[in-house]
């Protein structure tokens, strides 16, 4: 998976709504799209859940449909 570009092009931290701003500016950009139910998943490759298979990026709806969710594993 292709990373975006970072603002200013440094990574570095963000509040959230300069998040938010640069997410509608770029979009898909930083957003990413859930393997399962094709919906946002309301985070970035840094923070993304997938399962321990490798299945992902799944938003928290989705992984909590997950047997590994159920079973108490964590992402």
């Amino acid at each position: 998976m292709t990373q975006n570009t970072w603002p200013g092009g440094h990574r570095h931290a963000m509040d959230q709504s300069q998040h938010e701003r640069w997410n509608s500016n770029n979009w898909p950009g930083t957003r990413q799209i859930c393997c399962r139910c094709k919906g946002e998943t309301d985070r970035c490759e840094e923070d993304e859940i997938a399962l321990e298979s490798g299945e992902g990026p799944l938003c928290v709806e989705c992984w909590r449909q997950s047997d590994e969710y159920k079973l108490g594993g964590d992402s």
